[in-house]
């Protein structure tokens, strides 16, 4: 393994000039801080095959590099190339399907993440050193190749496009079949917890029973968004029993119907209220919940109501719009919608307030009104 440390070249100073033995004690401890550090890191990494460094410059559209967490035979658990992009920086340098990365400019990967590697990958800049091993190399004995594995320019290799040999490359390392690394089994949808920030494929033994939840969105509402969202589960429905949706989350397909921008409310709410046995749904749940708040005013006549109607969830506080009154001034103004959240009358907070506050607080507002509400907000 040849590792590159740059020193940086300090002019010498006259008495060195003229004292020779100073100028050579100073080449040789710089060197041999060189050698300490190459010896550092091959001792950190001496139980792993086919340690070397790769040098990568990280360009506009990153490394190249697709990566998995995973578990070897011989190496273990760590971080995987699972695949490179044609031509990348990281292909020209040597990189392989099956390395195992070590270390992303000498700060180790060993016992990380996928999360915490690829933000590692991508927090990089510039001139990038990739410390890789690869795990299925197998020991030469004689003259032997290695089983299934051969080194460019040796006869019955296969040759690699010019494009991949380009200055910099380091194609004397052997090319191992890659490595037997599989991504960890998916869980099963029938128990999968939703995860946030997640898209989770989820199984609800539905048998045919009220599933008991409401949902927003839809092309004629004021969610244009792809998904259906979760604004109420009720007591006792399937979903209910089952426990793992929550109000908030996003339903992005069910049973292979994928919710689309362009469906209105009614269409979407079909595709996943089905009648059936089991329904197979993709969910999103973000993490923060995101909204948006809107703030209106409306102005009614003395005497007359704003036309609102509050409803409160089963499983939060506050209270959110139900139907409008037809013609009212709520309905005419069409910036305010069922399902949106009840935040604040004329200034005054409502948003933890129960049914009977929200509907007090709307009774006593003046004439003309603010209403502030919060609306979920879609993540496709």
């Amino acid at each position: 393994m040849t590792v590159m440390t740059e020193v940086r070249t300090r002019r010498p100073t006259s008495e060195q000039y003229c004292n020779p033995a100073t100028f050579l004690r100073t080449v040789w401890r710089r060197t041999s801080l060189s050698f300490k550090k190459r010896k550092s890191s091959e001792e950190r990494f001496a139980g792993y095959k086919g340690v070397r460094d790769i040098t990568v410059k990280k360009g506009p559209s990153g490394l190249g590099i697709m990566i998995i967490e995973g578990r070897h035979t011989e190496a273990g658990r760590g971080i995987f190339v699972s695949d490179l992009q044609e031509g990348s920086a990281a292909e020209q340098g040597g990189l392989q399907i099956g390395d195992m990365l070590l270390a992303v400019n000498r700060d180790s990967l060993l016992n990380c993440s996928y999360d915490a590697a690829a933000a590692k990958l991508k927090q990089t800049e510039g001139v990038v050193i990739l410390t890789v091993c690869t795990p299925n190399l197998k020991d030469d004995k004689g003259d032997e190749s290695p089983a299934g594995a051969t080194t460019p320019g040796t006869p019955g290799a296969p040759s690699r496009p010019a494009s991949r040999n380009a200055e910099g490359a380091r194609p004397q390392t052997p090319r191992p079949v890659p490595s037997p690394v599989k991504a960890e089994p998916p869980p099963d949808p029938a128990t999968a917890p939703v995860e946030p920030n997640k898209d989770t494929v989820i199984e609800i033994n539905s048998a045919n029973e009220v599933l008991g939840f409401k949902l927003l969105g839809g092309s004629d509402t004021l969610i244009n968004g792809a998904s259906g969202i979760i604004l109420d589960i009720y007591k006792g429905g399937v979903i209910e029993k089952d426990g793992r949706l929550k109000v908030g989350d996003q339903i992005l397909d069910c049973n292979g119907i994928v919710i689309t921008k362009e469906m209105v409310h009614e269409r979407l709410c079909l595709s996943i209220k089905q009648k059936t046995a089991k329904l197979k749904m993709t969910v999103h749940r973000p993490d923060p919940i995101k909204y948006e708040e809107i703030e209106v005013d409306l102005t009614r006549k003395a005497g007359k109501a704003l036309g609102l109607t509050c409803i409160a969830p089963v499983q939060a506080p506050g209270v959110y719009l139900g139907e409008f009154l037809p013609g009212s001034p709520a309905e005419l103004d069409g910036r305010i919608q069922k399902g949106d959240f009840l935040m604040a009358v004329d200034g005054r907070d409502v948003a933890g307030a129960d049914l009977v506050g929200a509907a007090t607080a709307l009774k006593l507002c003046a004439n003309k009104a603010t209403i502030k509400v919060k609306r979920f907000k879609s993540v496709r």
